[in-house]
């Protein structure tokens, strides 16, 4: 089981997604979507290949995956080590191309 690290900037990203799921579609619904993103995080601490080579962040010096956590919702990571590195949430309804270059 390979050590999870969610950089600051995945943390964010997780908290607005949980606060904006409270506010906008109640308790339950949040705390469902928080569950699955952290359900996802045990996999892939288990699993750390799950997920797909990211192709908008091909070329980089890590390479980054990602995996779809919810159908709004993929969490992006890279293994360096030992560690799994949660780099960024990104929303799937939102550009992709600005999302990459956002994250670092």
């Amino acid at each position: 089981m390979m050590k999870v690290i969610v950089q600051k900037a995945a943390a964010r990203q997780i908290s607005r997604v949980y606060t904006y799921g409270e506010q906008h579609f109640g308790k339950q619904a949040a705390e469902k979507t928080h569950a699955r993103i952290m359900e996802a995080l045990r996999l892939l601490a288990a699993n750390p290949r799950l997920g797909i080579t990211e192709p908008l962040l091909a070329g980089r010096k890590r390479e980054y995956r990602s995996i779809v956590v919810h159908k709004l919702f993929k969490l992006v990571y890279y293994v360096k080590d030992e560690t799994l590195y949660i780099a960024a949430l990104w929303d799937t309804r939102r550009e992709p191309r600005t999302q990459a270059d956002n994250t670092k």
